[in-house]
């Protein structure tokens, strides 16, 4: 790799600008749809809802994010009574469930997560999307 390699050719910067891509369209048909939730927030629900019950500490490591970033996710969603805290089996931790409008608001926010997904697979064949899994999943493999 040439020490004069535009950072635009550089593959992690391509993975790196099409995370923040799909983020922002995200932002934009969440506010368009008038949900009043960021894409982190949506990640918090979606995992809580794929979980039967999870604690804050599972929940940070599963969406790659600090204690603190998910503590303020967390009141947040607590706020707005989409989440709800109990305490666990260790009574230092608590588990995370989703309410019932967190049930109904996760329903909502999917139908429109579904669609950017679609739209930015779009271009893509079936093939070429495989392919794309397996490229990304190994260099995942290859720095764990």
């Amino acid at each position: 790799m040439a020490k004069n390699q535009k950072l635009e050719d550089v593959l992690f910067y391509l993975i790196e600008k099409t995370n923040k891509v799909i983020r922002r369209y995200s932002q934009v048909r969440f506010s368009e749809a008038g949900l009043e939730i960021t894409v982190d927030q949506w990640l918090v629900l979606k995992k809580i809802s794929d979980s039967e019950r999870i604690t804050q500490i599972e929940l940070a490591n599963a969406i790659f994010k600090d204690r603190a970033s998910i503590t303020r996710i967390l009141d947040l969603l607590l706020a707005k009574k989409l989440v709800e805290k109990e305490a666990g089996a260790d009574r230092r931790a608590y588990e995370l469930t989703l309410t019932p409008a967190g049930d109904k608001f996760v329903e909502q926010a999917f139908m429109i997560v579904k669609n950017v997904r679609k739209k930015g697979i779009e271009s893509l064949n079936e093939k070429e999307q495989d392919q794309l899994r397996q490229s990304l999943q190994k260099i995942v493999n290859s720095l764990e």
